[in-house]
């Protein structure tokens, strides 16, 4: 009878001994601004370029001189040719240049129609009365745009669509050039943007062309180290 009562105790035992649980996976690293270090090694694998002592930055296709009180910042996604901190009493905004190689990212106007689509009115219609401006600067033809309102383009590091910002504007502008189109766009709160607005066209106003390579293909990064 004994051994019958500990064959059972036993058994039980056994059936009550699930798998375990497999410990969750350690976290992956990432750098201050977000990105994995997987990620931010593969940004780093294109050359970037840095503005010089005199605050003028070689972008491949053209030199434009940054004002001196906005901030560079290392690029934090592959196709960021270059980018910048700016601030100002209303929050920081960031200034970015993104350059996709020759084939650029579709046609000036649809690109224009994607970020139009990203602003809303407050009471939650779509912008439609956003009128571009073409002009020539050092003989790129360059298409600016500027609509404000709520922002809902925005992306988390993971690649989510991020919360929606309340007064918000974008200045931005498609630089045509040999080596493909440059998008060089200031996005952040209304009244910082406000505040660089000048600063932003006295930017395209500097831009000078370059007779050295063009710039890398961002598509097309180097080989690993």
């Amino acid at each position: 009878m004994f051994a019958v009562v500990v064959g059972a105790l036993l058994c039980a035992a056994c059936q009550d001994k699930g798998p375990r649980p497999s410990a969750p996976p350690p976290p992956i690293p990432e750098t201050p601004r977000g990105l994995t270090e997987a990620q931010q090694a593969a940004v780093d694998r294109v050359p970037r370029p840095e503005p010089d002592e005199a605050g003028n930055i070689d972008l491949g296709a053209m030199t434009v001189h940054i004002p001196e009180d906005w901030v560079f910042v290392k690029p934090t996604a592959l196709l960021r040719r270059a980018q910048f901190d700016v601030l100002g009493e209303g929050g920081e905004a960031e200034l970015i240049v993104f350059f996709m190689g020759k084939a650029g990212a579709g046609s000036v106007s649809a690109n224009i129609e994607r970020w139009i689509r990203q602003f809303s009115r407050p009471d939650g219609t779509e912008k439609v009365d956003v009128v571009p401006e073409t002009s020539k600067i050092s003989g790129f033809e360059v298409t600016r745009i500027d609509v404000a309102g709520n922002y809902g383009g925005g992306m988390t590091p993971s690649g989510q669509p991020g919360e929606e910002k309340e007064d918000q504007r974008l200045i931005a502008a498609i630089v045509d050039t040999p080596d493909g189109p440059y998008y060089v766009k200031l996005l952040g709160p209304n009244e910082t943007v406000t505040e660089n607005e000048a600063a932003f066209d006295a930017m395209l106003k500097s831009m000078k062309p370059n007779k050295t390579a063009e710039a890398p293909d961002p598509k097309k990064p180097a080989d690993k180290p």
